[in-house]
């Protein structure tokens, strides 16, 4: 494909599949939290960034950052997130502004920052990592719903904003593997969403993935999930 693609969060789970799917022909722009994590950084043509965005001022450093390194950015993978799993009444506060800083505020206002390189390519594309979640009433998600929620509603506006000028992508995925999970419950692993940003970002315009469910075909579906607490 040979393009320019920055993946945030791409140290470990989703995001270091999706690293190391599209490595190869690929020049990449990783960020994690901290640069330490990055244990293989054998990539070639590839630049690692460590930026902990639970400091929202770190966002604009990032970008300023990746501006010193590239010109143009052909793909935006807003992947960074985190998942804290408890009923509501139960939430820390901390925990609260944590899941909303990373999971939407960072997210809205990295893209905000990096458009301007996205719109020097001439097939800038934009993919959020959301989740069904953000679809669905899963006892322990309370949080983590209304900020993928919050990511799919605002991926819709800016995809009729930017229509002709940048195409906009939403991922929402049932259960991954992210934990190494080694019961062999019936969830994706990390390398069914690689494959599917793949193909998402391969597609010549004028067509356009807006948003693809992903599930296994043995999943649940319903209120309680196999890691929901008890109420």
């Amino acid at each position: 494909m040979n393009k320019k693609i920055c993946i945030t969060g791409a140290s470990k789970g989703i995001g270091f599949s999706e690293a190391k799917l599209l490595s190869k022909n690929n020049e990449l722009f990783l960020h994690a939290s901290n640069k330490a994590s990055f244990k293989d950084n054998a990539f070639e043509n590839t630049s690692f960034f460590g930026y902990d965005f639970t400091n929202i001022n770190n966002v604009s450093l990032f970008a300023k950052d990746l501006a010193n390194k590239t010109t143009s950015l052909d793909v935006l993978v807003n992947n960074v997130g985190v998942m804290v799993i408890e009923n509501f009444t139960n939430f820390k506060d901390e925990d609260i502004s944590k899941l909303i800083t990373l999971n939407l505020h960072a997210q809205l206002l990295l893209t905000k920052k990096l458009i301007p390189l996205l719109l020097k390519s001439k097939d800038p594309h934009i993919v959020f990592m959301s989740s069904m979640s953000a679809k669905n009433r899963i006892i322990g998600e309370s949080v983590y719903a209304a900020t993928k929620a919050g990511i799919m509603q605002f991926a819709h506006v800016l995809r009729n904003e930017l229509a002709g000028k940048i195409r906009v992508s939403t991922i929402h995925s049932w259960g991954v593997n992210t934990w190494n999970d080694t019961e062999s419950a019936p969830i994706l692993i990390p390398e069914n969403i690689a494959k599917t940003l793949e193909f998402i970002i391969s597609q010549e315009r004028p067509f356009l993935v807006e948003s693809i469910e992903l599930g296994h075909e043995n999943h649940w579906n319903g209120a309680k999930a196999p890691w929901s607490p008890e109420v």
